[in-house]
């Protein structure tokens, strides 16, 4: 028995000394890399443009690069087209339900859900996208109520679309008494409340149709951005172009609650310093800048341009101000006791950011 235990020992040494190294000197194991410095966390993002929108190329695509380089490449967002992982009216729902991991997107698709940040929507708030955007973050910021329509997901930010101009086909609108009588195309039932209270005939037609519509002479014009005038054909049948800023939409870039509070610490500080009042702004610069080079092509292609001035915006203003009332009344009603203080902070915050950025056309 001593002998058998004897030759087992021997053995074992043996065999150490030929794991160990050559010359019988021991080498010390590596440690393992945790799981989670070894692992790549991959994240879906859909957002609301196409990959050639100017937003996702000078916009979302620096930033997911940004936000992979400052966490070692431990962080990759994949970028994903409209209507992929999800139809593009569920894409909040899908994002509270996990099926999609970040989504930016425009509040108006989810009609009832966001009735706070419907006050973006009302005329004449906001004289470009940048403006509009840094103004929505601060209303977030401010106002709980703002917050709370966000709850269910993590708010990584907050923008606005580019501003709605007048794009019509037989004459240039230099007024409101130019407007008069006229059939202007609304998209959605608050643009269409304001063309009827600017003294124009509201017709409710969508963005792909209003061509055709024009075309046919069933409308005379078109309340909506730049950008839209180009890719549905519009400026085909509309050569002249008034420069309202008259409303802007409101969007949010949100994740899932789950999979943000999940993530380490280090990733969590990344997206945090990159996104917020950042990205707002980044956003709302490249919706502008787009609208600049929107406006260079059509001028290049023929059409009219004017611009109006101060003095005849303040009385598009005074024309739709019942609007603003009437979203008070109706906010109050719905137990929203801020409503009042949020729309004159909207209205202060517009002209005070949009002297600092300027309009979303420029001459």
């Amino acid at each position: 028995m001593k002998k058998a235990i004897a030759l087992m020992a021997a053995f074992v040494l043996s065999c150490s000394l030929v794991l160990s190294g050559c010359g019988g000197q021991k080498t010390e194991p590596k440690a393992a890399a945790p799981a989670d410095d070894q692992k790549v966390i991959e994240l879906s993002f859909v957002g609301d443009y196409m990959e050639a929108h100017p937003t996702v190329v000078n916009g979302w695509k620096p930033w997911m690069k940004e936000v992979g380089e400052k966490t070692g490449g431990k962080l990759k967002i994949n970028y994903f087209n409209p209507n992929t992982l999800c139809p593009i009216k569920e894409l909040y729902a899908s994002t509270v339900a996990g099926t999609v991991d970040i989504a930016a997107g425009y509040c108006g698709n989810t009609p009832g859900k966001f009735p706070v940040n419907e006050l973006l929507e009302l005329p004449l708030i906001a004289p470009s996208a940048e403006a509009g955007s840094l103004l929505v973050w601060e209303m977030y910021k401010k106002y709980p109520e703002w917050r709370d329509e966000f709850k269910d997901t993590k708010l990584l930010w907050q923008w606005t679309s580019a501003t709605f101009q007048l794009h019509t086909t037989k004459k240039l609108v230099k007024s409101l008494d130019d407007l008069k009588g006229m059939k202007i195309i609304g998209w959605t039932p608050r643009m269409l409340e304001t063309i009827k209270l600017l003294g124009a005939n509201p017709v409710e037609i969508t963005g792909p149709d209003s061509y055709l519509a024009l075309q046919r002479g069933m409308a005379d014009g078109v309340m909506c951005p730049l950008a839209p005038v180009r890719s549905y054909k519009i400026s085909d049948a509309a050569k002249f172009h008034t420069i309202v800023d008259l409303s802007v939409g409101p969007f949010y870039g949100v994740m899932n609650k789950a999979r943000y509070d999940g993530l380490p610490p280090e990733v969590k500080k990344v997206l945090d310093e990159t996104t917020a009042e950042k990205m707002a702004q980044v956003c709302g610069k490249t919706l502008d800048q787009g609208a600049v080079a929107d406006a260079k092509w059509l001028k290049e292609n023929g059409h009219t341009f004017h611009v109006l001035s101060a003095e005849e915006k303040k009385r598009w203003l005074e024309a739709v101000r019942p609007l603003h009332e009437k979203w008070v009344k109706e906010m109050e009603a719905k137990g929203f006791k801020n409503a009042r203080a949020m729309l004159e902070d909207a209205l202060r915050l517009g002209e005070e950011l949009g002297k600092k950025t300027g309009r979303g056309y420029q001459e």
